[in-house]
């Protein structure tokens, strides 16, 4: 055991002897900070905000590029050599835009990851009628084989008594629950799949 304890720890030691952390700082805060893109996105939602610890694998790089994202500020990106200490730190001030077409553009920007977000938001709510749809199915299922069997009871009875208004009132009651849970299954299912369909839509 304690063996198997020496080796965890020199691999995790070692591990972490691999990494470097870069700690991005910027004037104003808040910047979206995407790593390893010149050009990014800007309406796919960022990898950090500053400020931001970033770790990276030193066996791959000494350097990383990183692109700042500041609705009213400059667009940045940067290309960072990391210090031989474990940490490395920077600071960045972002310069204000006094472009109106550039911040118009900035604007369509953030509106198209509002509305990417948005259409996830939807495909992950999207579950639970299908959830609902589920379990409105596993029920009504449920009361279908049990109304079976009293329909089964209700021909092989012999004589009418109150046995078998009990169990022709079960039947009509289990009737009407399958209706109502059959009902809910289509409903629930048509919703999930607009919200998952209208979500997919927008998330692109």
């Amino acid at each position: 055991m304690r063996l198997v304890l020496i080796i965890l720890f020199a691999l995790c030691t070692h591990a972490l002897a691999e990494q470097k952390v870069l700690h991005v700082s910027t004037i104003p805060n808040h910047a979206d900070i995407y790593v390893g893109e010149i050009r990014p996105d800007h309406a796919k939602t960022p990898a950090f905000v500053s400020p931001a610890f970033i770790t990276v694998d030193e066996s791959e790089s000494r350097d990383i590029l990183i692109s700042l994202f500041n609705p009213g500020f400059t667009d940045t990106t940067l290309r960072v050599k990391l210090s031989d200490k474990d940490t490395s730190y920077i600071i960045v001030s972002q310069q204000p835009i006094v472009i109106n077409e550039l911040l118009d553009d900035q604007q369509a920007e953030l509106s198209k990851r509002s509305r990417k977000n948005f259409g996830k938001s939807l495909m992950k709510y999207s579950i639970i009628p299908f959830v609902v749809g589920l379990a409105a199915g596993g029920i009504a299922y449920y009361e279908i084989e049990k109304a079976k069997q009293d329909r089964r009871s209700l021909k092989n009875a012999s004589i009418k008594n109150d046995d078998y208004d009990e169990i022709a009132d079960r039947f009509a009651d289990r009737r009407h629950t399958a209706k109502t849970a059959k009902s809910i299954t289509y409903g629930a299912f048509l919703s999930g799949a607009a919200l998952l369909s209208i979500g997919f839509i927008l998330s692109f």
